[in-house]
C-alpha cells in the first residue's frame, strides 16, 4: 500500500512556484496553510523573492536545511521534470503538482508524464497528479490545494474521507459538503493519476482511523487489481465506500461478437466489481452524498438478515410512525418495495394508542393523526415504545411541522434524550419541517433527519446493508472459488467449432445435450438414430459463431430424409453467408425438452479481468437483457446471488405445470462454467453457453461458444 504519510500529514511544506500575490495558483496553498491554522513549516521557494506573504523564502530546493515531507508544485510543465529530480536530490517524500499539459494533451504530453512517473517511482516520491486540484486533510489542516473554496468556509471535521479523480467535482463536492455540514476527514484529487490513483487512496484511508466512510467519484480506472485490492480493504475494515462512477454508456465495450461480450460492456463491469465488494454505488450528487450523510452519522440496526428480493441487500423491521395517513402509506410503499418487514405495533402498546385515539390505526404504519396538536404525549409515547420494543431494528417517523410546536419539541426532546441515554432503543429517523438547530440537536444524539419520508426509509436500508457488510468484514472468510482442472487447448486455437466447445464443456463436468459431430450425411443419420429423434442438426464451423443467422440451424428434425436435407443445408450455409467459412461437418444433438432457456457466460475484461454472466436467455437475450455480472470465478454464494438478481431464478421454481428445478443444483453449474473459464487463464476471451435448458433434471447446455486469444494469451 501506498504511503500517503508524508502527503497528508506532512510536519514541512515546500510551496515550490510560491506567489507573492495570494490569489494566484502558487500562492494560494501559502495562504490557505497560513490562515487556516496548519501548524508545521511553511517554506515558500521563490528564485528572486526574500520574503513570500510574511514568510521567509528561499530560492531553491537545494538551499533547504531540512528535506520537505511535501511539495507543492505551482510551475510550468517544462520545468516539472527538472524539479522531481531537485526533489530527489532533496530527499522529499511526497509531491503534489498542479501542473497540466502532460498525458491529457497527448504526444510529447504522455511521454513526459511517463518520465515523471519514473523518476517518482525511482526515489520512493508520493506523487499526487499531474493535473489535479491537490489534496486536504482537514483534522491537520493541510490545504496542499490552489482551491479558493476552503477561505469561504470549512466543513465540519468528521469521519468521511472524499477522493475524486476530477478536480473540478472534487471542488464542487467540497462545497456541498459545507453546505451539507457532512463532516469530512480528508479531501484528495488525483488527476492524470500518474502515481497515485483513487484507488491507492481508498486503501489508505481503509488504514486511516480518523476515516469511517469514503466517497470517491471515477471516470476510470486502468488498474482493476489495484482496486479490487482497495475496496477488499475497505470490506475487510467495515468501512462503507459510496462510488459515484460516471461513462456509463457501453462505449467502452467490445465489439459483439457473442452475446456476452455486448452485454458486459463497460458499466456492467464496474457494477460487478462493486457488487463484489460491497460498494454503495450514487447516481446522482444528491445520492452521493445523502449515502455519505446516512452511514457516517446513522447507527445501524442490531437486527437485520439478507434481503431476499435485492441481492447485496439487507433488512430490518421498522416501525413507521406518522402523524399524517396519505404519507404514512407513501413510506409503507417505500417500505415494501425495498423489502423492510412492517411488524404490527405490540399490543400493549396499541392498547394505550387506541385508548387515547380510538381513531387511530395501530397496524403498521402506526397513524397517530393530527390529534397530535391537542395530545402530543400520544405521538412520543407510540415514538417510545415503537424504539424499545424488540419487534423492530428501526423506527422512522413523520412529524410534518410539528417538531416546531411548542407543544411538541419540548415532549420530543426529552423522549430522544431518554431513548439515546438507553444505549439499547432502536435507531430513530426524523422525517418532517426541522430548522438547522433542531436538527444540529437531534443528529448529535443518533438521530438522522430528512425532510423526505421515502428517504428516511431508504436510509433503514442502507443502515441494514452497512450493519450486514461489517458483520461480514469480522466473520470468517469465505474460502475463494478455485478454478478446475480442465483440459489443456491446442496453443494455435483462437476458438472452437461447436462440436470441440461441447466436448470441452463436458470434460468439465458441465452438462450438455447428446451430441455427435457428422462429416458426411449418412454419419448424421447414424448419429441421429442413436440419440433418438427429434434432433438438431447445426452447422460446425470455429468461423461462424451465430450460427442460426446464415441458416446454419436446423430444429425438430424427425426422421433420416430430414437429416439428409438439414445436412445439405447447413454445409451449403458454410459457403454461402458472405465469406467461405471452414465447414468441419454437422454437429447432430438431441432436443432437449424443457420450458425454460438461460444463459451462461463468462468474458475478459482488459481491466478486471474475467467476468461471468448469467441471466434470461435464447435469441431474445439482448432484448430482455435480463442479466447478473460476477468477477469469475464465482462462488456457489455468487452465483446464486446473480441468478436471483437475474430474475432467472423465476424460472427454477415451478409454474403452470412444471416441476420446480434445484437452484443450487443450477448455481453449481454457474460456478463450475466460471472455474472452467478460469482455468484457461490468460488465454481466455469468450465462453458463453446459449441456451442452457432448464428441464425437470437440471440444465442442460444447447450451445457453446469459446474463443481464445493464441499462444500464452494476454498478460494477466
Amino acid at each position: 500500500m501506498p504511503d500517503l504519510c508524508a502527503l497528508l500529514q506532512p510536519r514541512t511544506i515546500a510551496v515550490i512556484g510560491a506567489s507573492t500575490q495570494p490569489d494566484k495558483v502558487g500562492g494560494m496553498p501559502v495562504r490557505l496553510l497560513s490562515e487556516l491554522g496548519y501548524a508545521g513549516r511553511i517554506i515558500p521557494v521563490h528564485a528572486t523573492a526574500r520574503e513570500v506573504q510574511g514568510l521567509a523564502a528561499v530560492p531553491s530546493l537545494d538551499a533547504l536545511d531540512t528535506p520537505a515531507d511535501l511539495a507543492i508544485v505551482a510551475l510550468p510543465v517544462s520545468a516539472s521534470l527538472d524539479t522531481m529530480r531537485q526533489l530527489a536530490r532533496n530527499g522529499t517524500r511526497a509531491a503534489v503538482f498542479f501542473t497540466s499539459g502532460f498525458a491529457e494533451t497527448g504526444g510529447d504530453g504522455i511521454a513526459m508524464q511517463a518520465e515523471l512517473a519514473a523518476l517518482a517511482q525511482a526515489h520512493g516520491i508520493t506523487l499526487l497528479g499531474p493535473n489535479c486540484l491537490g489534496a486536504m486533510n482537514l483534522r491537520e489542516r493541510v490545504f496542499a490545494t490552489f482551491s479558493p473554496m476552503p477561505l469561504s468556509g470549512l466543513p465540519p471535521l468528521g469521519e468521511v474521507g472524499l477522493v475524486s479523480q476530477s478536480g473540478a467535482f472534487g471542488a464542487y463536492a467540497f462545497g456541498l459538503a459545507r453546505e451539507a455540514s457532512l463532516g469530512l476527514s480528508h479531501w484528495v484529487t488525483t488527476g492524470n493519476e500518474a502515481g497515485l490513483h483513487v484507488a491507492d487512496v481508498i486503501e489508505w484511508l481503509a488504514h486511516d482511523d480518523a476515516t469511517r466512510v469514503i466517497l470517491a467519484y471515477l471516470e476510470g480506472c486502468r488498474d482493476g487489481t489495484r482496486l479490487r485490492r482497495a475496496l477488499a480493504a475497505a470490506r475487510a475494515a467495515g468501512k462503507p465506500v459510496v462510488v459515484t462512477k460516471v461513462g456509463t454508456t457501453e462505449a467502452g465495450a467490445r465489439s459483439a461478437q457473442s452475446h456476452t461480450a455486448s452485454l458486459a460492456g463497460e458499466d456492467a463491469v464496474y457494477q460487478a466489481v462493486f457488487d463484489e465488494y460491497g460498494v454503495f454505488r450514487a447516481h446522482t450528487l444528491d445520492d452521493f452524498f445523502r449515502l455519505g450523510y446516512v452511514l457516517s452519522r446513522g447507527r445501524r440496526p442490531t437486527r437485520w438478515q439478507p434481503s431476499a428480493k435485492e441481492p447485496e441487500s439487507a433488512v430490518t423491521p421498522v416501525a413507521l410512525v406518522t402523524v399524517s395517513g396519505g404519507v404514512g402509506i407513501m413510506m409503507a410503499d417505500q417500505a415494501e418495495a425495498l423489502d423492510l418487514p412492517l411488524p404490527p405495533m405490540p399490543e400493549a402498546a396499541a392498547t394505550a394508542l387506541r385508548s387515547a385515539i380510538p381513531f387511530a390505526s395501530t397496524a403498521n404504519p402506526i397513524d397517530v393523526t393530527g390529534q397530535i396538536v391537542a395530545q402530543p404525549e400520544v405521538l412520543l409515547d407510540a415514538i417510545a415504545a415503537a424504539a424499545q420494543s424488540p419487534d423492530y431494528g428501526s423506527v422512522v417517523a413523520f412529524l410534518a411541522g410539528g417538531v416546531g410546536a411548542p407543544r411538541i419539541w419540548p415532549g420530543l426532546q426529552d423522549a430522544v434524550e431518554t431513548l439515546h441515554r438507553s444505549g439499547t432503543a432502536a435507531p430513530l429517523l426524523f422525517s418532517g419541517l426541522v430548522d438547522d438547530e433542531k436538527r444540529r440537536w437531534l443528529e448529535a444524539r443518533g438521530a438522522l433527519v430528512f425532510r423526505e419520508p421515502a428517504q428516511a426509509v431508504q436510509a433503514v436500508a442502507v443502515l441494514a446493508r452497512a450493519a450486514a457488510q461489517a458483520a461480514a468484514a469480522h466473520a470468517k472468510p469465505a474460502v475463494a472459488a478455485a478454478a478446475l482442472a480442465a483440459p489443456d487447448l491446442p496453443r494455435d486455437t483462437t476458438s472452437l467449432s461447436e462440436f470441440e466447445a461441447m466436448q470441452w464443456l463436458n470434460a468439465c463436468g458441465i452438462p450438455t445435450a447428446p451430441h455427435g459431430l457428422a462429416r458426411d450425411a449418412d454419419e448424421a443419420v447414424r448419429i441421429a438414430e442413436g440419440i433418438g429423434y427429434p434432433v438438431a442438426v447445426k452447422l460446425c464451423s470455429p468461423d461462424i459463431l451465430h450460427k442460426s443467422d446464415v441458416g446454419g440451424v436446423v430444429l425438430n428434425v424427425a426422421d433420416a430424409q430430414a437429416v439428409r436435407a438439414a445436412f445439405a443445408q447447413v454445409q451449403a450455409a458454410a459457403t454461402n453467408h458472405g465469406s467461405p467459412a471452414r465447414f468441419e461437418g454437422a454437429l447432430v444433438a438431441g432436443m432437449v425438452r424443457g420450458w425454460g432457456e438461460l444463459m451462461v457466460g463468462v468474458r475478459r475484461d482488459p481491466v478486471f479481468g474475467l467476468v461471468a454472466l448469467a441471466g434470461i436467455g435464447g435469441t431474445a437475450v439482448e432484448i430482455f437483457r435480463q442479466t447478473a455480472f460476477g468477477l469469475a470465478p464465482l462462488t456457489h454464494a455468487r452465483a446464486c446471488t446473480m441468478l436471483r438478481a437475474s430474475r432467472a431464478e423465476a424460472l427454477l421454481c415451478g409454474h403452470r405445470g412444471h416441476p420446480a428445478v434445484d437452484a443450487d443444483a443450477v448455481a453449481e453449474v454457474l460456478a463450475r462454467v466460471s472455474q472452467a473459464a478460469a482455468a484457461l487463464g490468460p488465454r481466455l476471451d469468450t465462453l458463453e453457453i446459449n441456451p442452457l435448458i432448464v428441464t425437470a433434471q437440471g440444465v442442460v447446455a444447447a450451445d457453446a461458444v469459446v474463443t481464445l486469444h493464441a499462444g500464452d494469451g494476454i498478460n494477466e
